[in-house]
């Protein structure tokens, strides 16, 4: 397979040097200019240097699909490299587990895609005694955290940029005192060698789910399930499969927390007042969903499935207007916390999913927060609202 010419060095390295070169010297004194007036931000409310910091988001969101840059980080050999973690490997699904059944078992018939053996991290609230023993104290609260990263970027490594999201969930909560992190197989597709469709990422959150239950021996009942962005996705695809097989030894969670959760694929919504549309100037992605950063994810995660599948398959699009009928489609989910911004382009995917979760009769707090930006828990400078909305996330776990 030919590579695009700037995944092609020396055309890689020229490209990174001039956009590095443009961007500082050239368009951030532009943008300083620019957004004086407050009625040049994209939401007025924002500093100016809030306003640089999401438009050089918006210029780096498409930059990985373009280059071919990654998030790798490699798994260390002992937990010495770790302050405050744990490395687990978890084992993949056997072929004939019970679990492995239905929309996931069909879904991997057409992909190819195989359990397999994968890492995952035990994140520790420094001065607790969990990391001493992984086995579950009696009453003992988890959370499987999921992360973000349009299936195709991101890790679960404490040392990832995007680990900020789960150290502050630990920082917050009174009760939690370790988080599992899955560090699931990442999507791709060309001009990479395609990989890991779904329900790779699935099939590994069911492994470490498993493994929370039948191995460390945590209650169901104290597991949470919590999913960002595209963790978000997997997160809610996760519990749904767990609801709809009814395996009496592993039962569904007994919550569920998505956070500014990606969950209408197909990106159906573009009516004017739709989010998609309505925040196009004011979050983070450089284009809209569908054409860069969301376009190469989508197609990376379904790898052999028809993209129709998008706007109708419950597990990839729970969202999408085009499913029918909506009546039943979160009958048995656990209570839900739906966090998302105001300002972020897939806002209705959470509002959606609430609204469908409320008519299901499952209990649902919804937190949505004014000026905040896609993904904001995971941006250490999007203050305050993101220790404000990680404390409300963390008297939810508490209760």
């Amino acid at each position: 397979m030919s590579l695009p010419l700037l995944r092609r060095q020396p055309f890689k390295g020229l490209y990174l040097a001039y956009l590095a070169i443009s961007i500082f010297l050239v368009r951030v004194p532009l943008w300083s200019i620019w957004f004086l007036p407050r009625s040049n931000r994209p939401k007025s409310s924002w500093r100016i240097s809030r306003c640089i910091r999401v438009m050089l988001l918006r210029e780096l969101t498409g930059l990985a699909g373009k280059v071919g840059l990654t998030s790798h980080y490699s798994v260390p050999k002992s937990d010495d490299e770790l302050k405050n973690a744990r490395l687990v490997w978890l084992e993949g699904l056997s072929e004939d587990a019970k679990i492995y059944t239905g929309e996931v078992r069909r879904a991997a018939d057409i992909t190819g895609v195989k359990p397999a053996r994968i890492p995952a991290y035990w994140f520790i609230k420094p001065g607790s005694t969990a990391s001493q023993e992984l086995k579950a104290k009696s009453g003992e609260l988890t959370l499987l955290h999921v992360h973000g990263g349009a299936f195709h970027l991101g890790s679960a490594h404490p040392d990832a940029t995007i680990s900020s999201l789960t150290h502050g969930l630990l920082i917050h909560s009174k009760k939690l005192d370790r988080v599992l992190a899955v560090d699931y197989r990442l999507s791709a597709t060309a001009p990479d060698p395609p990989a890991n469709p779904f329900p790779a990422a699935v099939l590994d959150c069911l492994a470490a789910y498993q493994y929370l239950v039948k191995d460390a021996g945590f209650e169901p009942k104290n597991i949470v399930v919590a999913g960002d962005s595209a963790g978000g996705n997997i997160a809610f695809a996760l519990v749904r499969h767990l609801v709809e097989s009814a395996i009496p030894d592993l039962p569904p969670p007994g919550r569920l927390l998505s956070l500014s959760s990606w969950l209408d694929l197909s990106s159906s919504r573009v009516d004017s007042d739709a989010s998609l549309v309505r925040n196009f100037a004011s979050d983070i992605f450089s284009t809209d969903l569908r054409s860069q950063f969301g376009g190469y994810g989508t197609n990376a995660y379904l790898g052999a499935l028809d993209r129709g599948e998008t706007k109708t398959n419950r597990y990839l699009s729970p969202s999408s207007p085009h499913i029918s009928p909506v009546g039943g489609l979160f009958a048995g989910f656990p209570p839900t916390f739906i966090s998302a911004g105001e300002a972020e382009k897939i806002l209705d995917d959470s509002l959606v999913a609430a609204e469908r979760l409320k008519a299901d009769g499952v209990p649902v707090t919804v937190d949505v927060v004014p000026d905040a930006v896609h993904d904001f828990m995971v941006f250490t400078w999007h203050e305050p609202e993101r220790t404000d909305a990680l404390k409300r996330v963390c008297k939810w776990l508490d209760d």
